[in-house]
């Protein structure tokens, strides 16, 4: 009997502190604030011991989604990097019930789009001396990242897509830095058709890119759809995180070494000049 009652004691406290982890999962990271910058606002959180900065661009679901803003908190606070997430939307989102096509296109204007991730680059730049930029896109924000690793490669050094939606292989086979893909079950293959386009177009592009699909998970598992009563959709957050995370080391240390080289070669071509 004893031991049968410490069996239920042992469950019964094991059951509260899963319900006590699941109704605070929004506490455990320090988090942000929001900052103006031009004519929207941005969420600010963390500081780099790298130089570095992430973008992250949201889901259809907007600015204030905890979810997302927490993917941003953890990131920042495991990663020790500063994180930012632009209200591309300015305090729109996607309208809960009727016809969304109307609203879409408002927001699709890949010309505005692109003006306020190059001032979000040009104020971190000057604000926080930063030296590198990644960027980071859930769902609507996967195209945007594609498209900004694709025209505005310059500034950007690498980009993640979590459950990219609408990407096709015509926008990938544009991209002019490595990228990660990550997809749920239910979300279009990423292999072979996205991989094949990129490795078309750009073969060394292609062998810097990486793919990852949570077979068990459904769109939106990372973001706004994230539900963390659930034991697998936080494992496999868990597994997202760790898995940007070493994503990101391992494309900018590529792109350091990188650096280095140029440095190295410049010098001793302008040493042969004045010898």
């Amino acid at each position: 009997m004893m031991k049968l009652l410490s069996i239920i004691l042992i469950f019964t406290l094991v059951s509260i502190d899963q319900t006590i982890n699941a109704l605070s999962w929004d506490e455990t990271y320090p988090k942000g604030q929001v900052i103006p910058v031009n004519d929207f606002n941005v969420y600010s959180v963390g500081k780099s011991a790298r130089n570095l900065s992430i973008i992250v661009i949201y889901d259809i679901y907007g600015f204030n989604i905890s979810q997302t803003r927490v993917f941003c908190d953890r990131l920042a606070s495991e990663y020790s990097v500063h994180v930012v997430m632009p209200d591309l939307f300015r305090g729109t989102a996607a309208p809960a019930t009727g016809n969304r096509t109307v609203w879409m296109a408002g927001v699709n204007n890949w010309t505005k789009i692109s003006t306020d991730l190059q001032n979000v680059a040009d104020w971190l730049h000057k604000s926080f001396s930063t030296n590198k930029i990644g960027l980071i896109g859930f769902c609507w924000g996967g195209l945007q990242v594609v498209r900004a690793c694709s025209n505005l490669s310059s500034l950007f050094f690498t980009g993640v897509s979590i459950h990219g939606s609408s990407l096709t292989p015509f926008e990938v086979s544009q991209l002019q830095k490595p990228m990660l893909f990550i997809a749920a079950g239910n979300d279009p293959a990423l292999q072979p058709n996205i991989s094949n386009a990129i490795e078309q177009s750009n073969t060394k592009i292609s062998q810097q890119c990486e793919y990852k699909t949570y077979s068990d998970m459904r769109h939106g598992f990372v973001a706004a759809g994230a539900n963390y009563s659930n034991p697998d959709n936080v494992r496999a957050i868990d597994d997202v995180q760790l898995t940007v995370r070493n994503y990101l080391d391992k494309i900018n240390n590529i792109s350091l070494r990188l650096s280095i080289d140029l440095y190295f070669l410049l010098t001793l071509l302008l040493s042969l000049i004045f010898i």
